[in-house]
């Protein structure tokens, strides 16, 4: 056989390998985040959720931060995001939002299609954050519904 048919199976096996590990480790990841989001919440309580929700970054926090994926759920009251790695948390009063919409960029980041954008008031002035998410559409929707909700319980 020739060497360069034994090269190209080599590479395709290690290629499918990675894929394979990665598969796995993303799989273990998301099961980890269900976890952590039964811990924190009753069923009852989410609205919706994304276990593999990309986080594009705080407007607060700058150009420098670790962009990553975790767990973004809606609650009544909270839009709350878990990322894998590193493990941080972001809770969001949905009584804090101001804007829900879409938006291709955040933090000169993009992927080329629509990203869920929020816009807050963080207690030390107005920040924003964006992640991709299946249905980023049907977020926004969801999202805007609960803030009006959120808002008007408190009048």
């Amino acid at each position: 056989m020739p060497e360069y048919v034994w090269i190209a199976s080599g590479i395709t096996v290690t290629v499918l390998t990675v894929l394979l590990i990665l598969h796995m480790v993303g799989r273990l990841l998301r099961n980890r985040l269900e976890r952590v989001i039964a811990e924190r919440f009753s069923s009852g309580q989410v609205l919706r959720k994304d276990l593999w929700a990309q986080y594009f970054g705080r407007s607060m926090k700058g150009l420098a931060q670790i962009r990553g994926n975790g767990a973004l759920v809606l609650t009544e009251s909270l839009l709350w995001f878990v990322q894998a790695l590193p493990r941080t948390e972001i809770d969001i009063p949905l009584t804090s939002l101001t804007c829900v919409t879409t938006t291709r960029s955040h933090l000169g980041k993009t992927i080329f299609r629509p990203l869920l954008f929020v816009k807050f008031d963080a207690g030390e002035g107005a920040d924003s954050i964006a992640w991709a998410v299946r249905d980023t559409e049907d977020w926004v929707q969801a999202v805007e519904a609960a803030r009006k909700t959120a808002v008007a319980a408190t009048r």
